[in-house]
C-alpha cells in the first residue's frame, strides 16, 4: 500500500502539497512552543555576580502549589544571618559569605551597592586605588567609566532619593554585564541593608579539590530550610527576575501552545478534507473497479502517512529557528532578559512529528469516511459535485459549539470573578469550531441575499460566480473557515488588550485626586515623605508602596493560589489623595492585619468584608488579614490595598514607588516640591495605572504571540485558497471551450474571492462580538469594548489581500494553460 501511495503522490503531486504545506507549518509551529516550554523547565542565565563561588545558598524563592507551577515571590525573600554560620560550618567549606544589597541611584542610573566583603563571590579586584572606607566607595570599571570618575573624585550617591557625597577611593578591574555594581565599607552596606538578622544569600567558596554537587548535599542536610544552588541555577538566586520569566514562559508557551494547537488541528484537518474532496472522480473509479472501502481507507491512510510523516519531520528542524526568533522578540519586548538561553533538545520536535502525524491520521480518516462507504454507482454520479447535505451529527456538533461558545461569552453577566472571564475570553475558539462545522450552510445562507444584487451589477461574472458558490458551498467554506478564524482571534486578541488599558487608565485618571505625584528612579526613603509633608503648601501626603502578592483561596473543593497587583497606602488622609470608589466596608480601618479587595478580586477569592483570607506577601511571609472593604479601581490601583507599613516592610528595598501629594497651595507646593533634591514632582496625571509596566510587556508578548498564529493562518488561508483555486483548472478550461473569455473568468473569481472575504469579514466580526462583550461586562460593567479604528482597519485589510491575492495569482496561472491541456 505504501508503493501505491509514493506512485500516487509522485504522479497527482497537486492535492498533496497543500497538506504538505499545512503539516510542515503546524510542525514548525507547535516545535517552537515546545522549545519555550522546555526552556521555562530548565533553562536560565549563568551567574556574573556568583561566578566565583561554586554554590550558593538562597531561601525558597517560589510559593509551592499542588499539581502546578510553582509561583515564583516577586520580591527577595531573606535568610536568617545565622545560616552564614551554619554553611560555614559544613565540612569542606572554605569560607561562606553573606550577601547583601542596596539599592541605589548614581549618575540617574540604579546600581547594586554591596560591602567590599562580598568582592570575592566574583571575584572583584582592585585596578586602581584601596578597599573603601567610611563615606568612601569603590565603583566597577564600567560603571566608573560612564561616570567619568577616577580614584579621588568625588560622587552623589543618592540612597531611596537621599542624595549623599562620598569619595571614590578605588576602582575594579572588573565588571559585570548585567547591572553596574558599588562597593561600600562591610559596616557601611549593613547599616544602609537596615536588617542586620538578614541576609539575602550565602555564597560559599569550597576548600581544594571538593566536589560542588556533593559539598551541596551536605549543606543542604546542614540547613534544611534553605535551598542549594550549584551550576547555572546560581544564576537564579542572583536574578529574581529568571525564576520569574521561567514560570512565565512556561504558562505562556503552554497558553499559546493550547491555541496554536487546536488552530493547526482545525487548518490541517480542513486541508486534508479539501485534498480528498478534490480526488473524488479518482477514488469513484477505484471503488467502481471493486476497491472495497477499507482499501480507500488504508489508501489514504497510507499517503497521509507519507505526505505527513515527511512534512512534519521536514517543520520540527525550522521550528528550533522560529523558537530563536520568539526569543528575540520577546527580549525585545521586555518579557525575557537579552541573555536567556533556550534549552535545546530533541523532544519538542519528536512530541511535535508525533502530534501532527495523529492530527493527519485522525483528519484524514474522517475526510474518508463518506467517499470510502459510498457505493460505487452513486461515487460516479457524485464526483464532480459534492452536493450531498451535512451529516446530522456534524449540524449538531456546530449548533452545540456556537450556543456553547455564546454561553461560554454570557458567564461575566451571570456569575463573577476571573474564572467567568477566562470562559469569555475562551469562547472565540468554540463559535470559530461552529463557524468551520456549519460553513457550507452559511455560504449557502450568505449566497441568497447577495446573488440577486451581483447578478444584476455583472451579467456574465456576477452570474457565473453565483452559480459556482450556490454549487460549491463546501469548498468556499473550507477556504472562508481560515479567514474567519485570523478575523475572530485578532479581534478578540486586540480589543481585550485595548478594552483592559483604557479601563486601567480610566481608573488610574479618576482615582488620583492629588495635585501632584513624587517619584524617584530607585524609591523614597520614609525620610523623603517627611520632607514633602513638611513642604509649604502641602496638605497631606500619602505614600505609595507596589508589591507583588499571592492568595490562597478553594475553588471548586481544591485549593489553588493567585497572583495579585498590591498597594501599600495609610487611611490618613487617604480620601485627599485617593479614590479608589469604595463599595463595601471602609478605607479608614486599614490597620494593621488588615486587607482591602476590589471587587473583581473579592469575587473570584469568594470572601465578604469581615472574613478573612490567607496572603502570600512578595517575600514569602504568610498572614491571614481580614478584609475591611472593597473598591471598584482594582484595575487602576491592584486588586488588594493593605497598609503602608505591612507591605513595605516586605518588599526588597522598603522603598515607596511615589508619594501623592494633595496640595493646599499647589503653585507655592510645586515650587517647594521641585526643592527637594533627587526627586521628580509631575502632576496627578503621571501615577501610571498599578501593573501598568507588567500590561505593557503583556500587551506586547500577546502582540507577539499573536502574530505567529495569524502567520500560521495566513499560511493557511493562502495554501487553502490556491489548493481550491488550482484544482478549478478543468472548470475553467471547460468554460472557455464554450466561449467565455479569460477576462470573464478572472472577473468571476474576483467576485468570488470578494464573496469569500466578505463572508470571513462579517462572520469572523460577529464571531468574536460576544466574548468581547463577555470581556469587556467583566471587566468594566459595559457591555461596550473598546475597539481601535485603525486596528480593526488593519485586520480587514490584511484580511482582504490574502483572500484576494490567494485565489487572482492561482486563476491567472491556471488560465495560462490552453483548455485541451487542461482537460487532458
Amino acid at each position: 500500500m505504501f508503493e501505491h501511495a509514493r506512485a500516487t503522490i509522485r504522479h497527482r503531486k497537486g492535492p498533496f502539497v497543500g497538506m504538505f504545506v499545512a503539516v510542515l507549518a503546524a510542525a514548525a509551529l507547535v516545535t517552537a512552543l515546545g522549545v519555550l516550554f522546555e526552556s521555562g523547565l530548565r533553562s536560565g542565565v549563568p551567574p556574573q555576580r556568583f561566578a566565583g563561588v561554586p554554590v550558593v545558598v538562597g531561601a525558597q524563592q517560589a510559593l509551592p502549589v499542588e499539581e502546578d507551577i510553582d509561583l515564583p515571590f516577586s520580591e527577595r525573600v531573606p535568610l536568617p544571618v545565622d545560616v552564614v554560620a551554619k554553611v560555614g560550618a559544613v565540612a569542606g567549606v572554605e569560607r561562606a559569605i553573606g550577601d547583601t544589597a542596596v539599592a541605589v541611584t548614581i549618575g540617574g542610573r540604579p546600581v547594586a551597592g554591596h560591602g567590599w566583603g562580598t568582592a570575592a563571590l566574583t571575584p572583584f579586584s582592585l585596578r586602581d586605588g584601596e578597599a573603601p572606607r567610611e563615606n568612601g566607595v569603590v565603583l566597577d570599571s564600567a560603571l566608573a567609566g560612564s561616570l567619568g570618575v577616577s580614584t579621588g573624585d568625588s560622587v552623589d550617591i543618592a540612597i531611596g532619593a537621599v542624595p549623599r557625597k562620598f569619595t571614590v577611593t578605588g576602582v575594579t578591574a572588573e565588571a559585570l554585564g548585567r547591572e553596574s555594581t558599588l562597593f561600600f565599607t562591610d559596616e557601611q552596606a549593613g547599616e544602609l541593608y537596615g536588617r542586620p538578622k538578614q541576609v539575602d544569600a550565602v555564597g560559599v567558596l569550597a576548600k581544594p579539590g571538593v566536589d560542588p554537587e556533593a559539598l551541596a548535599e551536605r549543606i543542604s542536610a546542614a540547613v534544611p530550610e534553605s535551598v542549594v544552588y550549584t551550576g547555572d541555577a546560581r544564576g537564579d538566586v542572583e536574578f529574581l527576575d529568571v525564576g520569574q520569566v521561567r514560570s512565565q514562559l512556561i504558562v505562556l508557551s503552554l497558553a499559546f501552545a493550547g491555541s496554536a494547537i487546536m488552530i493547526a488541528m482545525l487548518v490541517v484537518a480542513s486541508t486534508l478534507a479539501l485534498s480528498v474532496r478534490q480526488r473524488r472522480r479518482e477514488i469513484a473509479l477505484l471503488r467502481a473497479v471493486a476497491a472495497t472501502s477499507r482499501q480507500v481507507h488504508r489508501m489514504i491512510g497510507a499517503e497521509i502517512l507519507v505526505v505527513a510523516g515527511s512534512a512534519a519531520v521536514l517543520g520540527a528542524l525550522p521550528g528550533y529557528g522560529v523558537a530563536f526568533g520568539l526569543r528575540a522578540a520577546f527580549s525585545s519586548a521586555g518579557m525575557l532578559p537579552a541573555d536567556f538561553g533556550l534549552a535545546i533538545s530533541p523532544l519538542p520536535a519528536v512530541a511535535a512529528i508525533l502530534l501532527c502525524l495523529g492530527t493527519a491520521r485522525a483528519a484524514g480518516w474522517v475526510a474518508a469516511r463518506r467517499v470510502a462507504r459510498i457505493q460505487p454507482v452513486e461515487a460516479l454520479r457524485e464526483s464532480d459535485v459534492d452536493a450531498a447535505p451535512l451529516g446530522r451529527v456534524r449540524v449538531l456538533i456546530g449548533r452545540l459549539a456556537l450556543v456553547a461558545g455564546t454561553g461560554a461569552s454570557a458567564l461575566p453577566v451571570f456569575l463573577p470573578g476571573d474564572a467567568a472571564m477566562a470562559g469569555a475570553a475562551g469562547s472565540a475558539m468554540l463559535m470559530v469550531v461552529g463557524i468551520a462545522l456549519l460553513g457550507p450552510r452559511l455560504v449557502e445562507v450568505a449566497i441568497r441575499l447577495v446573488g440577486g444584487p451581483l447578478r444584476a451589477a455583472s451579467p456574465v461574472g456576477g452570474y457565473l460566480a453565483v452559480a459556482n458558490v450556490s454549487a460549491s458551498a463546501r469548498r468556499l467554506a473550507v477556504a472562508v473557515t481560515p479567514l474567519v478564524l485570523a478575523v475572530t482571534m485578532a479581534s478578540v486578541q486586540l480589543f481585550t488588550q485595548t478594552t483592559i488599558a483604557a479601563e486601567a487608565e480610566d481608573q488610574a485618571g479618576k482615582g488620583v485626586v492629588a495635585d501632584f505625584v513624587v517619584s524617584a528612579p530607585s524609591g523614597l526613603a520614609p525620610s523623603v515623605t517627611s520632607a514633602v509633608a513638611e513642604a509649604d503648601g502641602v496638605s497631606s501626603v500619602t505614600p505609595v508602596v507596589r508589591s507583588q502578592v499571592f492568595v490562597k483561596y478553594l475553588m471548586a473543593g481544591s485549593w489553588t493560589a493567585a497572583a495579585y497587583a498590591a498597594q501599600g497606602v495609610s487611611p490618613d488622609g487617604l480620601s485627599d489623595t485617593l479614590d479608589l470608589q469604595p463599595r463595601e466596608g471602609t478605607m479608614t480601618g486599614l490597620r494593621g492585619d488588615t486587607v482591602a479587595l476590589s471587587t473583581m478580586a473579592a469575587e473570584t477569592i469568594g470572601v465578604d468584608v469581615g472574613e478573612t483570607i490567607e496572603l502570600h506577601l512578595g517575600d514569602g511571609t504568610v498572614m491571614r488579614p481580614r478584609v475591611v472593604a472593597t473598591y471598584g479601581r482594582g484595575l487602576g490601583f491592584g486588586d488588594l490595598t493593605l497598609p503602608h507599613d505591612v507591605l513595605a516592610s516586605h518588599t526588597t528595598t522598603r522603598l515607596d514607588q511615589s508619594i501623592l501629594v494633595a496640595a493646599s497651595d499647589p503653585a507655592v507646593a510645586r515650587r517647594a516640591l521641585s526643592a527637594i533634591a533627587g526627586v521628580s514632582v509631575v502632576d496627578r496625571q503621571g501615577l501610571t495605572a498599578a501593573g501598568q509596566a507588567q500590561r505593557d510587556t503583556e500587551r506586547w508578548v500577546n502582540l507577539i504571540g499573536l502574530f505567529l498564529i495569524l502567520g500560521y493562518v495566513a499560511i493557511a488561508v493562502v495554501n487553502t485558497l490556491v489548493m481550491a483555486t488550482a484544482a478549478r483548472s478543468r472548470e475553467f478550461a471547460l468554460l472557455r471551450l464554450v466561449g467565455t473569455g479569460s477576462r470573464q473568468v478572472r472577473r468571476m473569481t474576483r467576485i468570488e474571492a470578494c464573496i469569500v472575504v466578505a463572508i470571513a469579514l462579517v462572520v469572523g466580526s460577529l464571531a468574536s462580538l460576544p466574548p468581547l462583550v463577555g470581556i469587556a461586562i467583566g471587566m468594566t460593567g459595559s457591555p461596550f469594548p473598546t475597539i481601535a479604528p485603525l486596528a480593526y482597519l488593519v485586520v480587514v485589510v490584511v484580511t482582504a489581500v490574502l483572500g484576494l491575492l490567494a485565489i487572482s495569482v492561482p486563476t491567472r496561472l491556471a488560465l495560462r494553460t490552453r483548455p485541451v491541456d487542461a482537460l487532458g
